[in-house]
């Protein structure tokens, strides 16, 4: 109950007010959308921006739960693709909520293939892959 009321705080603060995560009877996650009467609706109704955003927030909601649970300090958050789903305008939103995750004293590892995200991207970890030729994967820092 208590992940999904933050991950329902962050999903509205993301959504600028649309959604809410709340959950049914059995469990489950619904929507209420707030652009619409607040009508609650199957998560699987959202597109795929928005099904993005929804489990970033979960994801994030998650990890703090685990924080506060444990004996050490959850210091890196570890996120993995999905940005090619976003517009500019969500990539945007997105972008913002990571930056404020740093100030938390956390730190934010984000896998990407998107120029935009990489782009604003502070310090980047740029990994090229091995080649036919035998040449082995090789990494260096972006500053």
């Amino acid at each position: 109950m208590q992940v999904t009321k933050h991950a329902s705080e962050r999903l509205h603060t993301l959504t600028r007010g649309r959604y809410a995560l709340v959950l049914d009877s059995s469990g489950g996650f619904m929507i209420a959308d707030y652009f619409n009467g607040g009508e609650k609706r199957p998560a699987s109704s959202l597109s795929g921006g928005e099904t993005f955003l929804t489990s970033l927030a979960l994801a994030l909601s998650l990890s703090a739960s685990i924080q506060l649970t444990g004996e050490k300090a959850l210091e890196f958050f570890f996120l993995d693709e999905g940005f090619g789903t976003l517009d500019s305008e969500l990539l945007d939103t997105v972008i913002h909520a990571l930056e404020q995750l740093q100030t938390d004293h956390l730190a934010v590892g984000v896998i990407s293939h998107v120029p935009e995200l990489q782009e604003r991207l502070q310090t980047r970890l740029i990994v090229t892959p091995a080649t036919a030729e035998g040449k082995g994967s090789a990494a260096y820092i972006e500053y």
